[in-house]
């Protein structure tokens, strides 16, 4: 199975809010399941840089540093405005929008045949065929 974190699972990881996702993460990690979106890291390197701007460096600022070279990013690429489409149609539809960022990172998860993983479903069970793990912080 293949696991795609967005990004608040990915900064509780990283700040270790979460000990029972830190745990799951680390075993997916281990186990080379878990993959980083291109979209998850611009959002994890934009809450670094304002970090950085208000207090300095950071251990969270260390941290997402590093993950640049512990995973690969998972880029759209060429098919993925044919998965990011249908979705947000399906949502606009329903008069459920939801973020652009989540739309896009939970459509990247359908590409790739993912598993979105979440510390919030709410907006992202909205979206039909996307496998959904809810890790709520401890």
């Amino acid at each position: 199975m293949i696991y795609l974190p967005d990004a608040n699972a990915f900064s509780a990881y990283l700040s270790g809010k979460s000990p029972s996702l830190t745990t799951r993460m680390q075993a997916e990690f281990a186990a080379g399941s878990l993959r980083l979106s291109v979209m998850v890291m611009a959002e994890l390197e934009f809450g670094a840089e304002k970090a950085r701007r208000q207090r300095g460096t950071t251990r969270f600022i260390c941290r997402v540093e590093s993950l640049r070279g512990q995973l690969e990013m998972e880029l759209l690429g060429p098919q993925f405005p044919r998965h990011y489409a249908p979705v947000r149609n399906q949502l606009e539809a329903a008069g459920h929008k939801i973020g652009d960022r989540d739309t896009i990172i939970a459509s990247h998860a359908l590409l790739l045949g993912a598993t979105l993983v979440t510390r919030n479903s709410r907006e992202s069970s909205r979206i039909a065929g996307l496998q959904v793990e809810n890790r709520e912080a401890d």
